[in-house]
C-alpha cells in the first residue's frame, strides 16, 4: 500500500537537469505575459556591457561588449567560456580573490574572463568569439524552453548553489552539499545523505533515467540497482506511457556524441553544454514534456522542474547573494587530493542564476515567480509534498520551497489549455564540429574539458565499483574523441548491470 502524502495533488516530482546557461542568455528578451513582472535584459538593462579590461577606461583598444541577441546556437570555441570558481570569481568582480566589501560584485569581468582563458588555451582572441558570452538567445531561436515558459512557469530569481563549476552543483540537487568541492571530482566517493533516500525512507520510489554519464552513482551508498538506474531511451517513454513513472524522478542529458553503426544513426550531445548546439537539447526537453502530456492522468498529478547546473560563464547581470555553509565543510576539503591548487572557500555565497521552469497542470498559465529560489529548493520542496524527513543540513534549511505554486488553482488546467506537444527547432542546419579548421564527424570531436574530466573520474569511479584490479584500470587506455568516449561510458556501465 502506498503511503498516504500530505497532499493530493503531486505524487510525481521530475527534474531535468541540463548544463551551463545563465538566465540572461536564455531568457534575456524573454516577453512575460501581461501583470506578470521580470528581472531580464528588457528596457535600461538592455545597454549592459562589460570592458575587455574592466580596471581600466573604455578605448579602442578597450572596447566595449553590450549584451545583444540573437546568440549563435554552439559557441566557436571546444570549451566555450571559463566556469571554475576563480573564472566565476573574475566574472563577478574582476578579481580572482573573489567579491569582498571593497571589491563588490559588478558583474563586469565575463569579456575578460574568457580572453584570458582563450589566451591561455589557444594564444588567441577574436572579438566576435569574445562576443559570445555576450549575446543572448531572441525567443524564437528556442521554441520549446519559451513554449513552457509562456504557458506554465518562470522563475527569474533561481540560482545555483556554487559559484563554479559542474559536479558541485549537480550534488547540492542531490544532497544540499557538494562536501566540500568546490571543484570537479568525478572520481570521488560522496557519502552525504540525498533526497533519493528520503523517498525510500518515506516507502515512495525514486530512480534516474540517463544517457550515459551519471554523477549519482557517486554516492555509493544509493547502490546500482537497475530500477534506480533506467537508461532514458529505453525506459523514459514506455514507463510515462504505462504509468509506471517513480515518485521522485531526475533526468540527465547525453553529454557525448555517438558514432552511427549499422543498425542506429549517431545521436547527438543533447546536454547544452558548450560548444555543442543548443538545438539538440531543445529536443531532449520536448521529448520529456510530450511523454508526459499524453498520458493526461499521470501529468495531472506530475510536477516538471527544468532547471541548468551552473551558468557556464555566460554573462548574467544579477548579483547572487549570501548562503549558509551547509555542513561545516570548506574548500579544499581534507580528502581532497587534486593535483592543483584547489581554491579557498567557505561555501557561504551561492552561484549565479540560472534559468528554471515549473510545469503542471496545477500551474497558472504564464507565471514568472520572482521570488529567490535554488537547486536545493527541490529537495525542500519534495520534503513538504511527499511528507518526507528533513535533510539536517544548514543549506536545506535555509532554502525556500515552492509548493505553494501548485495551490494556486482549485482544478487542474484542461489538455485542451495546454499544449499536447511542444514546438522543436528544426535540425536541418545545427552547427557542424571543427577541428583546427576542418569539419568533422562530431563523434570524431575531442573531449572538451568538462567530459575529459567526467571519463577520467567516471573511469576510476567504476573501475572501483567493478572490482578491477588498479593495474588493469591504469593500462586501460582513456578515450579521445566523444564517441570513444560513448563507447568506453557504454562498456563500464554494462558491466555495472546498468
Amino acid at each position: 500500500m502506498a503511503p498516504t502524502l500530505p497532499q493530493s495533488r503531486i505524487k510525481h516530482l521530475v527534474v531535468l537537469m541540463l548544463e551551463n546557461r545563465s538566465f540572461d542568455q536564455l531568457f534575456g528578451f524573454f516577453q512575460q505575459s501581461t501583470g506578470q513582472k521580470i528581472e531580464n535584459l528588457q528596457g535600461p538593462n538592455a545597454a549592459l556591457s562589460n570592458l575587455l579590461d574592466p580596471s581600466q577606461p573604455e578605448s579602442a583598444s578597450n572596447p566595449k561588449f553590450t549584451v545583444g541577441q540573437p546568440a549563435p546556437f554552439a559557441v566557436h570555441d571546444k570549451d566555450g567560456p571559463p566556469h571554475s570558481f576563480n573564472a566565476v570569481c573574475v566574472q563577478l568582480c574582476n578579481s580572482n580573490a573573489g567579491p569582498s566589501a571593497t571589491n563588490p560584485v559588478n558583474n563586469n569581468g565575463f569579456v575578460r574572463s574568457y580572453k584570458d582563458d582563450l589566451l591561455r588555451r589557444t594564444h588567441q582572441v577574436n572579438s566576435d568569439q569574445i562576443a559570445e558570452v555576450m549575446q543572448s538567445f531572441a525567443p524564437n531561436q528556442l521554441p520549446a524552453i519559451n513554449q513552457l515558459a509562456n504557458e506554465f512557469c518562470l522563475c527569474d530569481h533561481w540560482f545555483c548553489e556554487v559559484p563554479g563549476p559542474t559536479m558541485p552543483n549537480r550534488m547540492y540537487i542531490h544532497a544540499a552539499t557538494s562536501e566540500g568541492y568546490v571543484h570537479n571530482a568525478f572520481k570521488r566517493d560522496f557519502t552525504s545523505k540525498t533526497i533519493y533516500e528520503l523517498v525510500q525512507e518515506k516507502g515512495l520510489t525514486w530512480c534516474t533515467y540517463f544517457h550515459d554519464l551519471n554523477e549519482v552513482l557517486q554516492f555509493k551508498d544509493l547502490g546500482m540497482s537497475p530500477e534506480n538506474f533506467r537508461r532514458f531511451e529505453d525506459r523514459w517513454a514506455a514507463d510515462v506511457s504505462s504509468g509506471s513513472l517513480p515518485n521522485y524522478v531526475f533526468i540527465l542529458p547525453r553529454f557525448n556524441n555517438t558514432k552511427a553503426t549499422q543498425t542506429a544513426p549517431a545521436k547527438m550531445a543533447n546536454s547544452q553544454h558548450a560548444p555543442e548546439d543548443v538545438r539538440f537539447g531543445e529536443h531532449l526537453i520536448a521529448d520529456v514534456y510530450d511523454a508526459l502530456a499524453a498520458n493526461a492522468a499521470l501529468f495531472r498529478e506530475t510536477a516538471l522542474v527544468v532547471t541548468y547546473d551552473e551558468h557556464g560563464g555566460f554573462f548574467e547581470h544579477v548579483a547572487p547573494g549570501p548562503a549558509p555553509n551547509p555542513d561545516g565543510k570548506n574548500s579544499p576539503n581534507l580528502d581532497d587530493d587534486a593535483k592543483y591548487t584547489v581554491p579557498s572557500f567557505g561555501f557561504d555565497r551561492l552561484g549565479l542564476r540560472v534559468p528554471t521552469l515549473i510545469v503542471s497542470p496545477w500551474i497558472p498559465k504564464g507565471v514568472v515567480v520572482n521570488r529567490d529560489l535554488q537547486h536545493t529548493s527541490v529537495i525542500k520542496t519534495a520534503v513538504e509534498m511527499f511528507g518526507l524527513d528533513d535533510l539536517k543540513n544548514e543549506r536545506y534549511t535555509s532554502a525556500a520551497p515552492f509548493a505553494d505554486l501548485f495551490g494556486q488553482l482549485s482544478n487542474p488546467r484542461p489538455a485542451t489549455d495546454m499544449p499536447s506537444k511542444l514546438t522543436r527547432p528544426s535540425l536541418d542546419q545545427t552547427v557542424s564540429s571543427v577541428v583546427a579548421g576542418i569539419p568533422v564527424d562530431p563523434a570524431d570531436e575531442p573531449l572538451d574539458s568538462l567530459t575529459e574530466e567526467w571519463v577520467s573520474g567516471f573511469a576510476e569511479l567504476t573501475a572501483k565499483r567493478t572490482g578491477m584490479r588498479a593495474v588493469d584500470a591504469a593500462a586501460e587506455p582513456l578515450p579521445r574523441t566523444q564517441g570513444e568516449a560513448a563507447d568506453f561510458i557504454d562498456s563500464r556501465l554494462k558491466a555495472l548491470g546498468l
